[in-house]
């Protein structure tokens, strides 16, 4: 069993959290953000959470932002890591904030928001695989409590890199085994299935991914279309052309399920699909120009630009390089979208700038 527990008593603070804020102040004004900060302070665990969340994607500025916000995730979670780096829970905790957790001992200066992170002492102190132990442990046990498909896709990312690797597999075997194998996971419908070796700990990688998939979680989706993209570069002179069309509509339809969710990665890959009929993955890539459709092409471009990241930037710089009819009569457009390359990439907007 594991030893991050919830005992329950989040639900009084969920009901504090919505009636003393949500429903006085909504969910994203300032006022409630306020309020958020001052419930925190109270010890109201959901609080302490949406603090971290709003810390973490810098909507309040601080000089370590991503060490202050582990710090609330612990306290929403309650964790606390003794000197000698025991992790000990206290039962009072807002699981979805176990995830949290785990997604920093993945991430931390690997990837995501996280590749450049400060130093944070307490994960420069954790070999790696200790990381991945605990955080399979933590996502495992969220989703004892929760339905949090975040968790569900840590899972598969943890399971995928285990299976790659059979010495890895080997180390977090017994975790694996203890927290995952053969469980019925009932609050978010899954029953994980054997787990003894790298081969079925791949399988059952791919039934979370699927799972998180299912229930909306961008990440996931990308994940599976980058899988299917990979499948098909590597197999397009082996397999069939249906096996490898059923491939490509499986590959478009993961793009899709996290674009029409507004992801910038994945509307902007599709973008780029439907204009040039191009899969790339591993160094290659595979051209398959009766999935050219420009109007798509068109839509997808500008659905990576309604909630914008660095991606965003390409989806700018492919609107100006395909559809550079849209902006020869309208110079302010132009200007507009260059700016915003500007800003959310400087990198796309130096290339932009030799169009």
């Amino acid at each position: 069993m594991s030893k991050f527990k919830c005992d329950g008593s989040y639900e009084a603070d969920m009901k504090e959290y919505m009636e003393k804020i949500v429903e006085k102040y909504g969910i994203a004004s300032q006022s409630a953000e306020r309020e958020i900060m001052c419930m925190a302070d109270t010890g109201n665990k959901v609080a302490a959470k949406l603090y971290a969340d709003m810390v973490f994607y810098k909507k309040i500025l601080r000089r370590n932002p991503y060490k202050e916000a582990l710090g609330l995730y612990l306290r929403s979670a309650g964790i606390t890591v003794s000197e000698n780096g025991r992790w000990s829970c206290d039962g009072r905790s807002y699981p979805q904030a176990f995830w949290n957790i785990g997604y920093y001992l993945v991430n931390y200066r690997k990837s995501s928001f996280l590749e450049k992170s400060e130093s944070i002492s307490l994960i420069d102190s954790m070999p790696y695989i200790e990381r991945l132990k605990t955080a399979l442990e933590l996502a495992s046990s969220c989703i004892t409590y929760a339905d949090a498909p975040g968790a569900v896709n840590l899972i598969g990312r943890i399971l995928l890199e285990a299976g790659s690797d059979e010495e890895k597999f080997e180390a977090l075997k017994p975790v694996i085994i203890r927290c995952i194998e053969e469980r019925d996971f009932d609050r978010i419908s899954l029953r994980s299935g054997s787990c003894g070796n790298a081969r079925e700990c791949l399988k059952v990688a791919d039934t979370f991914f699927t799972a998180a998939a299912a229930a909306g979680y961008v990440y996931a989706c990308n994940n599976l279309a980058a899988r299917e993209a990979s499948n098909i570069v590597a197999c397009e002179l082996s397999e069939p052309d249906e096996y490898i069309s059923e491939a490509i509509d499986r590959y478009v339809e993961y793009l899709r399920l996290s674009a029409d969710k507004y992801e910038p990665y994945a509307a902007n890959r599709l973008g780029l699909f439907y204009m040039t009929g191009e899969i790339e993955a591993d160094g290659r890539k595979v051209i398959r120009r009766e999935y050219i459709d420009q109007s798509r092409a068109r839509e997808y471009f500008k659905k990576a630009t309604q909630y914008p990241d660095a991606n965003s930037a390409w989806a700018f710089f492919n609107l100006i390089k395909y559809f550079h009819k849209d902006y020869d009569n309208n110079i302010e457009l132009m200007n507009e979208h260059m700016d915003y390359i500007k800003i959310l990439n400087p990198k796309v907007y130096g290339i932009a700038m030799e169009l």
